[in-house]
C-alpha cells in the first residue's frame, strides 16, 4: 500500500471532533473568611445547538460540586455562554471552582448533558 493510500485510509476512519472551549477564572487566589471571590467563565462548542455555562464550587478538595450560577441558554452559533458571579468565602481552607458547559435540547432548556468541563481553580481562604 502506498503512502497516499495509507493516508486516505486514515482519513476515512478518523472520527470528527467538535471544536469548542471553556474557561473559568477565580480571583483573587487568596481571601479571608467573609471576603468575596469573583468567578467568571465562558463556554462554546460547535458540536451543540444550544448551550448553558455554569460555575460550580465546593469547599475543600473532595466532595460534591454545587452550582453557583448559570448563564442564560444561548444558541451555539458562535455565541459564548458566559457567567459572572461573586461568591463569599465562609470557611477557612480551600475553596474550589470549575465551569461546566452543558448542551440542552432547545432554547428553553431540557435534558442537560455535559459537553466539557474546565480545569479546577483553587482559592485559599484564611
Amino acid at each position: 500500500m502506498g503512502a497516499m493510500a495509507t493516508a486516505a485510509a486514515v482519513l476515512v476512519v478518523t472520527p470528527a471532533f467538535a471544536k469548542g472551549s471553556a474557561d473559568l477564572t477565580a480571583s483573587p487566589k487568596a481571601v479571608k473568611v467573609g471576603q468575596s471571590v469573583r468567578v467568571k467563565g465562558y463556554g462554546e462548542s460547535d458540536g451543540l445547538w444550544y448551550g448553558q455555562f455554569c460555575a460550580q464550587q465546593r469547599v475543600g478538595t473532595k466532595g460534591a460540586w454545587h452550582t453557583v450560577k448559570c448563564s442564560h441558554i444561548v444558541a451555539m452559533d458562535g455565541t459564548e455562554a458566559k457567567v459572572d458571579a461573586a461568591v463569599k468565602a465562609t470557611h477557612k481552607g480551600a475553596l474550589q471552582f470549575r465551569g461546566v458547559l452543558y448542551g440542552v435540547d432547545g432554547p428553553r432548556g431540557g435534558h442537560p448533558y455535559v459537553d466539557r468541563t474546565t480545569d479546577v481553580k483553587t482559592v485559599r481562604v484564611s
